[in-house]
């Protein structure tokens, strides 16, 4: 014969019995929780929205074209399938990179900020392009809002200010270095496209390189503007007003609750020797 499941009465009879069990846990796990909380240093979450900066860049003349003419000019910018740039992927993918890491090593109010983050153990002053690359991997989030090309970078620091600054450093370095890459590329194509109409005197020849000419000429005219290059700040940087992180109200319920259940298993298998 195998014993009967135990009903709801039964169980709650159990509990009745390790109540003490159960106090003197959940007790321990409510005093855990206000050490955690008193050592605790609280952080701040900043975010930032960002978008591709394509339709700022070409602005009304793109779609005052008409589309048979517009068929006929030379791609502004090389884009994929969702007509958006690889300038602002390649944004995405260098906000957390190296490139960008080295050049916020040379920024001594970054390197102070980040000595203050009590999360990264690493004395900011040693680190090299690589560990700073790795830390920006860990503690800034790039979260894609919703099926939009819209994207939020997110970074916890127990500085509101700094939390909010440093996101601001970030974006301008990934674009700048966006910027300056593709302003050398197109002047190298400039030159090259200019000493190649030169010496050609076919007409079709002529208008393919003066249709390629514009497009390297454009490209140049955004990379000389001053505004972001690959990707817009949609919303700028801010922190909350309060903590994100301890959650007081989550940390108290689940270890008060682990505590308490914690106690119930002692009290099992004491009573069960």
């Amino acid at each position: 014969m195998h014993d009967e499941d135990p009903s709801l009465g039964d169980l709650l009879r159990s509990f009745w019995k390790a109540r003490f069990f159960i106090f003197i846990g959940a007790l321990i796990g409510f005093t855990v929780t206000i050490l955690y909380i008193v050592l605790m240093t609280p952080t701040y979450k900043a975010t930032m929205i960002v978008a591709p900066a394509d339709g700022y860049a070409l602005g009304d003349y793109a779609s005052s074209l008409s589309p048979d003419r517009s068929l006929a000019l030379p791609f502004w910018r090389p884009s994929e399938p969702d007509n958006i740039s690889t300038d602002f992927y390649r944004f995405i993918h260098t906000v957390r990179g190296p490139s960008v890491a080295s050049i916020l090593l040379k920024d001594q109010s970054v390197l102070a900020g980040i000595r203050k983050d009590g999360s990264w153990l690493k004395t900011a002053q040693s680190w090299s392009a690589e560990e700073l690359a790795e830390y920006l991997d860990k503690r800034v989030s790039i979260r894609q809002l919703g099926a939009t090309p819209l994207r939020e970078l997110s970074y916890d620091h127990p500085e509101p200010e700094f939390a909010a600054s440093f996101l601001r450093k970030v974006h301008l370095v990934s674009d700048q270095l966006i910027r300056r890459d593709r302003r050398r590329q197109s002047q190298a194509r400039i030159d090259y496209l200019k000493d190649s109409l030169s010496k050609t005197v076919h007409p079709d020849h002529r208008r393919g390189i003066t249709n390629l000419l514009m497009q390297q000429e454009h490209i140049q005219m955004l990379a000389n503007l001053d505004e972001a290059y690959a990707a817009i700040i949609v919303e700028p940087p801010a922190s909350g007003p309060r903590p994100h992180w301890p959650k007081k109200a989550y940390l108290f319920a689940g270890l008060i609750l682990l505590g308490g259940f914690i106690g119930y298993a002692v009290y099992s298998i004491a009573g069960r020797r």
